[in-house]
C-alpha cells in the first residue's frame, strides 16, 4: 500500500477510536424560551409539601384535556382532585372554583437571564379577595435536580405583596424561587414563603416527579 495510503488510513482509525472514547457532546442550556405548546394527553407529576401543615402534603397529576382559544385545560388526579385552567404563558387563570383575573403571571416570555416584569392580579374564591402585586426577575440558567430528572431551567426570583378583604384586614408578602424548564413546558420546582402581617409564616415547595409527553 501506498504510503500517503498507509497514512490517511492510520488517521482515519486514529479519529474513530479517539471519538469513540468521548461521550456525545451535551448540548448547550437555552439562552432563552418562548411560550410553551400544549397537547391533549400530555401530563406531569408533582411532589408537593408544606411545612406548617403536613397534612396538606401531597402527589397529584395534571393531565391535558383541551386546548383552545389561547387557553390550555388540565385534569387533576392522584392525591388531588378538580381542575386547572392556564393562559397561553402557562399561567394560572382558574384552579378549581378560584380565580386568577387576568392570571398569576409567573412567566412572561419570552424568558432570559435578567428580563423583569411586574403584575397585578386579583386573587378570588367565593367572597374572598385578594389583591397581589408582584416583581419578578429571571436571575439565573441552573441546572436543577428534581425527581423526575435534571432540567436546565429559567431561575425567576418573586416577590409579591398582597391584601384581602377579609374582617382582619389581611396581608403580607410572598417570596419564591421557581424554576421552569423549556423541555417539559412547566415550572419543575418551586420554593415559596408566605409572610403574613398577622399569623404564622407558611412555607411550601413543589417538585416536578414525573413527565408524559403528548401522544403522537
Amino acid at each position: 500500500m501506498p504510503l500517503p495510503t498507509l497514512v490517511a488510513s492510520a488517521a482515519v482509525a486514529a479519529s474513530a477510536a479517539l471519538g469513540a472514547s468521548f461521550p456525545a457532546p451535551v448540548p448547550a442550556p437555552p439562552t432563552e424560551a418562548q411560550a410553551p405548546v400544549f397537547s391533549v394527553g400530555e401530563e406531569w407529576d408533582f411532589e408537593f409539601t408544606n411545612a406548617l401543615d403536613p397534612g396538606q402534603n401531597s402527589r397529584y397529576t395534571q393531565k391535558v384535556v383541551g386546548v383552545a382559544n389561547g387557553q390550555t385545560s388540565l385534569a387533576i388526579g392522584g392525591g388531588r382532585s378538580g381542575s386547572l385552567i392556564l393562559d397561553e404563558s402557562a399561567n394560572i387563570v382558574r384552579s378549581g372554583s378560584a380565580s386568577y383575573s387576568p392570571s398569576d403571571q409567573k412567566l412572561s416570555f419570552p424568558l432570559s437571564v435578567g428580563k423583569s416584569w411586574s403584575a397585578s392580579y386579583v386573587y378570588a374564591t367565593g367572597s374572598w379577595k385578594t389583591q397581589c402585586d408582584r416583581e419578578a426577575k429571571v436571575v439565573a440558567i441552573e441546572r436543577v435536580e428534581t425527581e423526575a430528572g435534571a432540567f436546565d431551567a429559567f431561575k425567576i426570583e418573586e416577590k409579591t405583596l398582597w391584601q384581602s378583604n377579609d374582617l382582619y384586614g389581611g396581608r403580607g408578602v410572598s417570596r419564591e424561587t421557581d424554576w421552569y424548564a423549556p423541555a417539559v413546558g412547566r415550572i419543575v420546582k418551586q420554593e415559596y414563603q408566605d409572610l403574613p402581617t398577622k399569623g404564622p409564616a407558611t412555607t411550601t415547595r413543589f417538585q416536578l416527579t414525573h413527565h408524559v409527553p403528548a401522544p403522537r
